[in-house]
């Protein structure tokens, strides 16, 4: 059970990071309002939901809760929440940039690079505790 649950994790990894494949693209386009695919969000929502359902249960069905991890998952922990950081800039900035504000466009391509070098950082962390 285990494995299915862990095959589910990383489907769900899978789909966030798919979201993010138009932010690279983007990256060097801070000064442009954002567009990306409808439809890579939504499924980076899902994954979002997969990832905070199948988290949880696999830390304890695994490893038995919060008493057997080790450093390197509080870091990774402290990446995730650098990575909503990331996406929440990003979002309520490109807001303000569609509506014209000239200063939220360096916002936007801040928190780009939060989110996606985050992202990156998470997997390495995660291989780390996890090993």
């Amino acid at each position: 059970m285990d494995q299915l649950l862990l095959i589910v994790h990383l489907a769900g990894l899978m789909l966030v990071a798919a979201a993010f494949l138009p932010l690279l693209g983007m990256m060097g386009q801070g000064g442009t309002a954002p567009q990306t695919n409808r439809l890579l969000t939504r499924f980076g929502h899902w994954g979002i939901i997969v990832l905070l359902v199948s988290g949880p249960i696999l830390l304890f069905s695994r490893y038995g809760g919060f008493d057997n991890v080790s450093h390197w998952f509080w870091a990774k922990m402290g990446l995730i929440v650098l990575l909503a950081a990331g996406v929440v800039t990003s979002a309520i900035s490109a807001r303000k940039m569609r509506e014209g504000d000239a200063s939220a466009a360096r916002r936007v391509r801040i928190g780009r690079w939060i989110a996606v070098l985050s992202l990156a950082a998470i997997m390495v962390f995660a291989v780390l505790a996890f090993n």
